[in-house]
């Protein structure tokens, strides 16, 4: 995502105005040879949403000679232009917890962060890997750190589906798709809300205490630490 916004860096928004007629790919680009002193290759257009068009040019050089908002017109249509932002149109929301967990029954074939974030899905964003898990030192427990909306949204249990591809029992036949399953187990270990008051520390048994015993590798007591 990083690398798209780099890309992005050079890119402008469209948008038709007045009656909006429809408008195709090409006469953007006709338009933007003939308004903008470009040449083919310079940039290439692309249908969009919410605005209409993105305009993404060869180099930054090239953007930034129209680097504030442009008004681009034909016999038939008008744009406007504009610089892409990753902000228009996004709301704003935060993450609340910090999370532990531990994932067991990953096989060793899908030892890898994206089966880590296919199993949690949009419960979970991964911020790092435990170290010995990133090593493959300790393949019994894949163990990860990260940030969560809602602590009831991370299953404790999920079914990991891996696609097959079959060979035919004969040469002449077809390949088919098969999966293997694995039943993978989710332990969260840890969790603290991040928010600027007090804490008060629980063990999961229930009991309060403070510190932070228990090594960096969540071997030693299992409990989830709340702040509230």
């Amino acid at each position: 995502m990083d690398e798209a916004e780099q890309v992005l860096g050079r890119a402008m928004v469209a948008t038709i105005t007045g009656n909006r007629p429809s408008v195709s790919t090409d006469e953007v680009t006709e338009l933007v040879l003939s308004s903008l002193e470009l040449e083919e290759g310079e940039f290439s257009v692309h249908q969009h949403h919410p605005e209409d068009f993105l305009i993404l040019f060869s180099s930054l050089a090239t953007m930034r000679r129209f680097r504030d908002e442009y008004f681009i017109t034909s016999s038939r249509f008008a744009l406007s232009l504009r610089p892409w932002c990753k902000l228009a149109h996004a709301g704003a929301g935060e993450l609340e917890y910090r999370v532990e967990l531990e994932l067991r029954g990953i096989p060793a074939h899908a030892w890898l962060l994206s089966t880590a974030e296919h199993v949690l899905g949009g419960s979970c964003w991964i911020e790092r890997l435990h170290p010995r898990t990133r090593s493959r030192e300790d393949m019994a427990v894949f163990r990860v750190s990260g940030r969560a909306h809602d602590l009831a949204d991370i299953r404790r249990a999920a079914t990991l589906e891996i696609i097959e591809q079959l060979p035919g029992r004969v040469p002449s036949e077809a390949p088919s798709i098969g999966t293997l399953t694995f039943p993978v187990s989710i332990a969260l270990t840890k969790a603290e809300i991040i928010r600027a008051v007090p804490a008060v520390v629980q063990d999961a048994a229930g009991s309060a205490g403070g510190g932070e015993d228990g090594g960096a590798d969540g071997r030693h007591g299992e409990r989830i630490d709340m702040i509230d």
